[in-house]
Formats: structure tokens, sequence, C-alpha cells
């Protein structure tokens, strides 16, 4: 049967740990069609597709196997190429990951297996019924670093002669052509948020990754901030409740809503330390994503005050925006 291996992330930026866990997973898995899946999502980190793409090319990444997906966990934009039911699916994140979600394994409230399930050598099931997680060890590049959250940090208060060494580390093909290692740099600004659109017009990048021009790249930042409004309360009939903050950023349960603003929280004091000022602003006002998460809870909390003890209906979904009323489950049955 084909293996079909995805690697999911942000990639904020993508990097050379990036690229050792592409070639970690086409060792582990020869046979595999293996490709990376990107999100083009700039509300809660700041690099947009356009760059992350440039950048994954320097690192290495054929352009054919570094894909925009709406959601790295499904990345329906590269599974619907694959025969479900002749097709394993196999999804690889680095072993730093492992306490992350989605985590693997579990069952539904059926008793049936869920659909994520831990990647064993044998036995494995067609991605019509099932996906795997596998994980991989953690490779270490420039000075001691392993995440795009330490480049992030620690990038903005660099000297030239560190931007310029960190990005060798990031990508070794910028080692040795002055030319091509300003031009990088010049994209990891641009990805931070700092204000180098003027000096990027038509910046070449070489090693056949093209020419980059501001107007072709969505910076952060930009027009498509957001408003936040309301958000929706599901009562999923296999999760249970589930939270769908304003905005797009996908339903999580309330314990995962609120470990998701600690570490965004934890990265912005780590960023104030280091004075990544506009990575904070990023963070906190433009991308929304904050906003619609603290949001959400809040009014989970004044719902969850007006409801009391009443059930809410298996598969019932309900807009819980700041003057919605309860609506009584006895009465609408």
């Amino acid at each position: 049967m084909k293996k079909l291996v995805i690697i999911p992330g942000g990639f904020h930026p993508f990097h050379a740990g990036h690229k050792a866990l592409y070639d970690a997973a086409q060792a582990a898995f020869p046979s595999a069609d293996v490709y990376v899946a990107a999100t083009a999502d700039t509300s809660t980190r700041p690099f947009p597709f356009a760059i992350k793409e440039k950048l994954a090319r320097l690192a290495g990444i054929p352009a054919h196997r570094f894909i925009q997906v709406k959601s790295p966990f499904r990345a329906e934009e590269i599974t619907q190429h694959f025969n479900p039911n002749e097709t394993q699916l196999i999804f690889v994140r680095s072993e730093k990951d492992r306490n992350e979600q989605p985590q693997p394994g579990g069952v539904k409230k059926d008793g049936t297996l869920a659909y994520l399930q831990p990647y064993k050598r044998n036995g494995l099931q067609p991605m019509s019924k099932h996906g795997y997680m596998a994980y991989l060890p953690v490779v270490q590049f420039g000075p001691g670093m392993t995440s795009a959250t330490e480049i992030r940090s620690k990038w903005p208060k660099m000297s030239p002669k560190q931007k310029a060494n960190l990005t060798h580390a990031l990508y070794p093909t910028t080692d040795g052509n002055d030319k091509l290692t300003d031009v990088t740099i010049k994209l990891l600004d641009a990805g931070m948020g700092n204000k180098v659109k003027e000096q990027l017009q038509g910046a070449p990048i070489g090693g056949g990754v093209g020419t980059l021009n501001p107007s072709s790249v969505p910076m952060p930042n930009g027009p498509d901030e957001k408003t936040v409004d309301e958000a929706t309360l599901v009562n999923d009939p296999e999760s249970g409740i589930q939270i769908r903050p304003d905005g797009g950023l996908g339903t999580w349960n309330e314990a995962n809503l609120k470990n998701s603003l600690v570490k965004q929280l934890v990265e912005i004091v780590e960023m104030l330390k280091v004075g990544n000022y506009r990575g904070v602003e990023q963070l906190l006002y433009k991308g929304g994503a904050m906003q619609s998460k603290v949001q959400a809870l809040a009014r989970l909390e004044d719902f969850s005050t007006k409801q009391g003890r009443r059930p809410i209906a298996q598969g019932r979904e309900i807009d819980i925006g700041e003057n919605t009323d309860y609506v009584d489950e006895a009465a609408s049955n």
C-alpha cells in the first residue's frame, strides 16, 4: 500500500531544523511521498506563506513538496490527490512536539478508535479509516537553537554579523554568497514584521528561487486584519463541548484553548525580555487571534452562568455572543 507522509506546521520561519525533519522523514519512509503542509495564517504568527515558501526553497525543499493548506492536520489539498483506500497517511512531527495537540490515540464515545493513532510499523490501515502520527528526533541548528520561536525571539536583537551567521546556519546555500545572504536576511526581517518593503523591491533570490516583489508578498499586519465578534459553542457527539472562536481559528475544548493562550503569553514575555516589541504587537493586536480566544473564553463563562445545569442537545451549535440568551433545550424539543 502506498505511503503518504505529511509534515504539518506553521513554519514561522521555515529553517534548517524543518529541512532536517524532512530529510529524516524521507529516510524513515523511503518509499513514501513526503510533503510539507504549511498554512497561510498570520493571525498568531508573523510569516506570510509567500515568504515561508521562499525560505523553504532556500533550505532545500522542492517547490512541489511545500504545499499551502488550510488545516495542516487535514491537509486535504494534498490528500485529495491520493486514493484513500490504497494510501496510508502518516503525519511526522519533531520529538519536541510530542506533547502538543493534536495527540494521537484515544477512542470515540462509541468505543471505536479515534481517527489519529500513534504510528506503528505493522498493521497500518488506509487513510479512509485512520491516520497516524510519528515523531522523529530533534535537530539543533545555529547556536543551539531547536525552534522557530527561538529565532523570532532572538533575531531582533542580533547584530548584522550575527544575523548573517545565523542565516548561514538556517540556509546553508547562502554561505559564501553575500548577495543571497543579504536578500535572505531581508526576507527574515520582512517576515518578522520589520519595515523593509522598500528594500525588497525586485530583490533577486539565488538558486532559482525567483524574485521577491513586495506587491506579490502579503506582509503581516495588512488589510486582512479582522474584528473579533462572537464565538460558537458546539456539543459534538464525539468530542463533547467544543468552542469555535471568531475568525476561523478552528474548534477547541476549553482546556486546549486555555493552554494555547498560556503558550502565547509565555512567548510574549520572552519577546518583552529581548525587546521584540513588534512581535508583541503582532500577537496582541494585529492578528486578532489572542483577542478571539480570550473573548471566546469570556463568552463561555457568561453563557455557563446563564445556562446553569441545563443540558445542551448533542449536535447543537449556539452563538455565544455578548448578548446571546440561553435557549432551553426542553422548550425547543
